[in-house]
């Protein structure tokens, strides 16, 4: 049997640290004030860091196209599919942000893609290329804000795209269960 002594709790030392957070912390007196200064640095915050939007962008653009070469060259997998569905998610949700909404949208219609198609290893690479460079074409031209009627024209095209894409491989999918050609 062991020693009494043996079963004494680890030996620690209490550090105390000063709470710096009520001087963060928004002071009582007027709200209205109060959310309006808070609300200036974090306006002041967020133009900071757009400076560097147009590069975060780029490099998701990049990202993007990397993907696509990599179907291209080496065919489809459940893990180039993930890859490149993660990468419109990325964008569909962060583009916005970055002040490229039509990017975003652009993004959203790649996912839903990939989600809705009965098999997503089945979508013509023709139609991955076409998202795939209008992403990097809004990015490249800097397209930002709501877009144009150019851009509009895009969005219905690709709308138009996906949904016949989907409906020819919904049918394809019926027929290879049926047994019709």
């Amino acid at each position: 049997m062991s020693n009494k002594a043996e079963l004494q709790w680890p030996q620690y030392e209490v550090i105390n640290v000063k709470n710096t957070l009520a001087a963060r912390a928004l002071v009582p007196g007027n709200p209205a004030e109060a959310v309006k200064t808070a609300t200036r640095r974090a306006d002041a915050a967020v133009k900071q860091l757009s400076a560097q939007f147009p590069a975060w962008m780029q490099g998701e653009s990049r990202r993007l196209d990397k993907i696509r070469t990599e179907l291209a060259e080496n065919g489809y997998s459940g893990e180039r599919l993930d890859q490149l569905f993660t990468c419109a998610h990325d964008i569909k949700g962060q583009a916005t942000t970055y002040g490229y909404p039509v990017a975003a949208i652009i993004g959203k219609l790649l996912c839903d893609l990939i989600e809705r198609a009965p098999d997503a290893s089945k979508i013509p690479l023709a139609v991955i290329d076409q998202h795939v460079d209008s992403i990097r074409a809004i990015v490249r031209e800097n397209i930002k804000g709501e877009g144009n009627d150019q851009t509009r024209n895009i969005i219905n095209g690709l709308l138009v795209l996906d949904q016949t894409t989907l409906k020819k491989l919904s049918a394809n999918q019926q027929n290879a269960l049926t047994g019709q050609p």
